[in-house]
């Protein structure tokens, strides 16, 4: 069974058993700075998301992620960092553990800040070590087939903003969807919608 276009957001990665990486992001590509922290809690329709990023350099930042599927950490890097306006541009590669399998991912993140408000735009690519999975006869106990471990890629687009209630409170909407790899980037894949809320210090 291949686990790449969920039909159902939650619904149909929670009882396919499919490994899935991150499915937020709330973040944009502008660093929180050298010796500061974030905080952001929130929900989707794909679950709920905690996570801290903690400021290793003015421009990286090192990130923490637990999320209803999947648990891991990051590392975020601006080639472009404007701290009070302007674009930003930044990478990151994260790695972690989900319901299944393990993962591992590359974001490219473009953002504008402008007054309170900051859009932002990622593109995230995922690839997917999922766990072997046994499949018993209910009467006898004994093993009826094993689907062997299998690997899998897809690709996320990630569109949002920030909204900055005071120099440390954010609130933040984002909206994207999936897409197999597969078959060529296809992003008519139900949505995933979600809003989060952030503290930065």
């Amino acid at each position: 069974m291949r686990c790449v276009r969920p039909v159902l957001v939650a619904l149909t990665l929670i009882l396919s058993g499919c490994a899935f990486g991150p499915l937020v992001v709330h973040e944009t590509a502008r660093t929180v700075g050298e010796s500061n922290h974030e905080l952001i809690a929130g929900y989707a329709n794909a679950g709920y998301v905690l996570k801290w990023n903690i400021g290793l350099a003015e421009d990286t930042d090192l990130g923490f992620q637990l999320e209803s599927l999947s648990l891991g950490v990051r590392l975020k890097h601006a080639f472009i960092n404007n701290p009070k306006h302007g674009f930003s541009l930044a990478g990151a590669a994260g790695i972690g553990t989900s319901i299944g399998g393990s993962h591992y991912y590359f974001d490219g993140m473009l953002s504008y800040l402008s007054g309170v408000v900051e859009p932002y735009g990622t593109i995230r690519i995922v690839h997917v070590n999922t766990d072997p999975v046994e499949a018993r006869n209910t009467n006898t106990g004994e093993v009826a087939f094993t689907i062997n471990r299998s690997e899998y890629n897809y690709g996320q687009l990630i569109l949002g903003s920030r909204f900055w209630l005071s120099p440390h409170w954010l609130f933040s909407v984002e909206v994207s969807s999936l897409s197999s790899l597969s078959a060529g980037f296809d992003f008519s894949n139900p949505v995933i919608a979600g809003v989060a809320l952030g503290y930065r210090f």
